[in-house]
């Protein structure tokens, strides 16, 4: 796909240059990235896997490198560890892919986490009432001092958790909303407020395949015997091998109109003109290059998915993408919504 080709070498400059800052700095234990690679051995030898060993890691019991205990509440938050996109294609690998891998990975290196943590999606179970708030979070300089759920807006979209009917059963559950917007910060606002996020703007959300583990505190688990203690226990560029093995599914549709909207800071195109795939065909060129429209004003790009049906396209109703994913959850502490 030519266009995937020219969109990372436009992104992946930005995208390094965050990870090496993840990977290098230090983190709020005192420890750099560096003593990651032995987390999960001792006497400077080679781990037989890559379970870290390091008490932020450890002060949790998990599976799932939880950084608060929910075990036996009634109430209790986490917040998705990984997202892996299924479809549509183009977002499943390359700049997209990794930027969300990059920032829903935490900024914990002596846990092998070497993400910056700035794009945070929570769920925050009741039991009691058996309801589940979803949304997105402001980012935070410190996993372990907890997450507040994002209320507020970012241009069109109006940005705060949903309640959703989500009752535990044995720890299974799923879950549905009609609109959904995450936003996506790319930076922690480490002195100031954070820049204004790239907001995913979803329609028809259903979480589904999802079970919560005995202790509250995961949904999936770490992968630390597929990760390589001799690749500093780190995920493979696309994935492969994943940090976490996924526990729950996500689907969704994306409308080409929403995401004509949705502006990707440091290469100013449009979330549309990435969904096509081509930017010469389907970009106007402009700044920032948004999707060609006709002579009716109508987005030339045909998506696969059917907005008004929530079916798949047809030769009359091609106006959406289906979005999919799986992801993996781990135990944050969660502390209402955030002051706007």
């Amino acid at each position: 796909m030519r266009f995937l080709k020219g969109f990372c070498v436009l992104g992946v400059s930005a995208l390094m240059g965050a990870a090496a800052g993840a990977g290098c700095g230090g983190d709020d234990a005192g420890e750099t990235s560096s003593s990651a690679s032995s987390a999960g051995g001792t006497g400077g030898g080679a781990p037989a896997d890559c379970s870290p060993t390091n008490p932020v890691c450890t002060a949790v019991a998990s599976e799932c490198i939880a950084v608060h205990d929910n075990q036996g509440a009634t109430k209790f938050g986490l917040r998705m560890a990984q997202l892996t996109i299924t479809k549509p294609d183009v977002l499943a690998v390359g700049y997209i892919a990794r930027l969300v891998a990059e920032g829903l990975t935490m900024n914990l290196p002596v846990c092998n986490l070497n993400g910056t943590g700035t794009f945070s999606w929570l769920l925050e179970f009741d039991t009691a009432t058996g309801k589940l708030r979803t949304g997105g979070a402001m980012p935070t300089s410190d996993p372990r001092a907890g997450y507040c759920f994002a209320n507020m807006s970012a241009g069109e979209f109006e940005i705060a958790p949903k309640e959703l009917d989500a009752p535990l059963t044995d720890g299974a559950w799923s879950g549905a909303a009609d609109i959904l917007n995450v936003p996506i910060f790319l930076d922690t606002g480490a002195g100031g407020a954070a820049a204004e996020p790239i907001v995913l703007p979803m329609h028809q959300v259903q979480l589904t395949d999802a079970k919560v583990s005995a202790d509250n505190n995961c949904i999936g688990r770490y992968n630390r015997e597929g990760l390589n203690p001799m690749e500093a226990c780190l995920p493979g560029p696309d994935g492969d091998p994943p940090a976490f093995i996924n526990g729950g599914k996500l689907t969704a549709f994306i409308t080409l109109e929403e995401v004509d909207r949705v502006i990707i800071p440091g290469i100013e195109q449009s979330l549309c003109v990435v969904l096509s795939g081509d930017i010469g065909e389907y970009g106007t060129g402009e700044t920032p290059n948004t999707c060609k429209r006709d002579e009716s004003g109508e987005i030339v790009l045909k998506g696969d998915w059917c907005s008004a049906t929530n079916s798949a396209a047809t030769d009359e109703c091609a106006d959406a993408y289906a979005l999919g994913g799986e992801y993996a959850a781990s135990a944050v502490k969660i502390t209402g919504l955030c002051p706007q």
